[in-house]
């Protein structure tokens, strides 16, 4: 798997170099695998969190969130992947809708139209409640220049995204960003992963809760 491997490890740090122009900070969260969290004027929260188990579990994830300030209509980036010892299991991208309409809704369905994967994954029904109809959800990424094309996509679509969000404040969206965070949390593959992977119960819960998809 180097090969897959090198093009996350340098994806991941290419994420960190384009969020790194942000201001860093520290919400008291600690845990034993990589946390960044940044802030900035036309977004209130990104976090990248990148769980490195391949010498004990053979499992490489990554994870990353940003969210609009709440007076903002635009949509959630979201980009998500979990790598096995020979492939790409699963790769979930998407703007997923706030208020919906806006630019950045549109721009992204037009985008993910002109894409096709080779094997496509149906979303489960916690997911259809938050997730927009053109998400990428692909699975089964064996072939570097399919893994190179998803990178890219996504590379460009988050340039995209920061370049844009921000420019216009409507009405307050809390609501709708803390339903977003209320279904994530429905997803019961995360706590079973991790706690496959030997981190305590209580931690993942807490690290679920309160640093992955924290509520307003």
């Amino acid at each position: 798997m180097s090969s897959l491997i090198n093009q996350l490890e340098e994806f991941a740090c290419s994420l960190k170099a384009t969020m790194g122009v942000f201001e860093a900070y520290d919400e008291g969260h600690s845990y034993p695998w990589v946390n960044h969290l940044w802030r900035g004027p036309t977004f209130r929260r990104a976090h990248l969190d990148i769980v490195d188990a391949r010498e004990t579990s053979k499992l490489y994830m990554m994870h990353l969130c940003i969210f609009p300030h709440v007076n903002d209509p635009s949509p959630i980036f979201g980009f998500d992947l979990i790598a096995g010892p020979s492939k790409v299991t699963g790769a979930f991208h998407d703007f997923s809708p706030t208020a919906g309409g806006t630019n950045l809704d549109t721009w992204f369905k037009d985008r993910a139209a002109t894409q096709r994967w080779s094997k496509e994954r149906k979303l489960p029904e916690w997911a259809q409640q938050i997730f927009s109809p053109s998400m990428v959800a692909a699975g089964n990424i064996q072939d570097p220049e399919e893994l190179a094309t998803l990178i890219t996509f996504a590379g460009d679509n988050l340039a995209h995204y920061l370049s844009e969000v921000g420019k216009k404040t409507v009405s307050d969206y809390t609501s709708n960003q803390n339903h977003y965070c209320h279904w994530q949390k429905q997803n019961p593959h995360t706590p079973r992963v991790m706690a496959a992977l030997g981190f305590e119960q209580e931690v993942v819960h807490a690290f679920i809760q309160k640093c992955l998809f924290p509520e307003v």
